[in-house]
């Protein structure tokens, strides 16, 4: 019995059955890259919420993007209130995303913090045919009750990135 698993070994041998060759391919890839002109943002108007006389209670003011304010009943607006207004410059017809972040405005009395900023350059914003996007941003102001009457003022965090 060996001797015939043998021969039938040295016979597949001997007709190529018993190590066929792999097969095999060879190519090469391609790599490319795109190097996209730096982000520039600048400030062209701050977010003012203007003039706010309060009753004495807390409230939120709301101001949006094209600068309306509103708040509570016993709140009274008036002064230059503003949305801030930013310029972007990059590549042509090149989406971006804009990301807002909170801050407080600090002053005579306890800090009041802004949140939920908004913007109004759309759900996809695209720079323009000459790498160009405008857009304003508004928020909302959390009054403390019994806020000290002053100036407030603070920073806020906007980026924008491909």
């Amino acid at each position: 019995m060996f001797a015939r698993l043998r021969r039938i070994g040295i016979l597949a041998a001997m007709l190529g059955l018993a190590t066929l060759p792999a097969a095999a391919a060879d190519i090469e890839g391609r790599a490319t890259a795109t190097i996209q002109r730096s982000v520039t943002l600048v400030e062209d108007s701050e977010l003012n919420f203007g003039n706010i006389a309060v009753d004495g209670t807390a409230g939120t003011v709301v101001m949006d993007a094209g600068g309306n304010v509103s708040g509570p009943a016993g709140f009274a607006f008036g002064g230059n209130a503003t949305a801030g207004r930013f310029t972007v410059m990059g590549e042509p017809n090149a989406a971006v995303l804009i990301v807002l972040g909170g801050g407080s405005l600090n002053g005579p009395g306890r800090p009041m913090r802004f949140n939920n900023l908004t913007h109004d350059a759309g759900p996809t914003p695209t720079t323009n045919a000459a790498g160009r996007l405008t857009f304003s941003v508004g928020a909302q102001l959390r009054v403390n009750a019994n806020q000290n009457a002053g100036t407030y003022a603070g920073a806020y965090r906007v980026s924008v990135n491909y």
